[in-house]
């Protein structure tokens, strides 16, 4: 695996299944994480998902190839402004919620068309939280990709790659046919 170091905002079922994933497949990665609630981070770090409990978003986030964020939308442009100043060259930001044109506005009003691709994996659960979180969710499952008119081919192929990594099935689509 090319990308080497992960970031996660948000640390639920869909967020720690994907970081769960990209642990399973390669377990020298390093992957840290930030959420509100401290319990799910903390299980996390036990089993060996995450190898950084982040206090918040922070200059540790600037280590990331790619950071994911499994927040609410509502919540996303307000983190995407406080990660903007953090990426490292060559690094961006996806996110994993199920609407795309609200995220791709505030992208596109924020100048950040080049550090972001959308995502949506297409699995969930009727449970919730970490806990339900499992490294396989994923498998067989469309990993919508969305991304900007901006996004390179190299970082769109990242993204491809660690969703055929998890067991995803990745699938590229403008946002607007999402």
């Amino acid at each position: 695996m090319k990308d080497s170091t992960f970031g996660f905002i948000g640390l639920g079922l869909i967020g720690g299944s994907i970081a769960r994933g990209i642990k399973r497949a390669d377990p020298s990665v390093k992957i840290m994480a930030y959420m509100r609630t401290r319990s799910g981070l903390e299980k996390a770090k036990e089993d060996g998902t995450i190898d950084i409990i982040l206090d918040g978003i922070d200059e540790h986030l600037s280590a990331c190839d790619i950071i994911f964020l499994c927040t609410p939308v509502e919540y996303n442009a307000s983190y995407l402004e406080k990660l903007s100043p953090l990426l490292k060259p060559g690094a961006f930001i996806t996110d994993v919620g199920s609407t795309k044109t609200m995220i791709h506005e505030t992208v596109t009003a924020m100048g950040m068309e080049e550090v972001f691709i959308g995502g949506h994996p297409m699995a969930g659960s009727e449970k919730t939280g970490y806990e339900s979180s499992t490294d396989h969710l994923l498998e067989n499952a469309y990993y919508i990709i969305t991304p900007t008119k901006k996004s390179s081919a190299d970082k769109v192929e990242r993204l491809r790659q660690i969703a055929l990594r998890i067991g995803a099935l990745p699938l590229v689509l403008d946002y607007k046919e999402h």
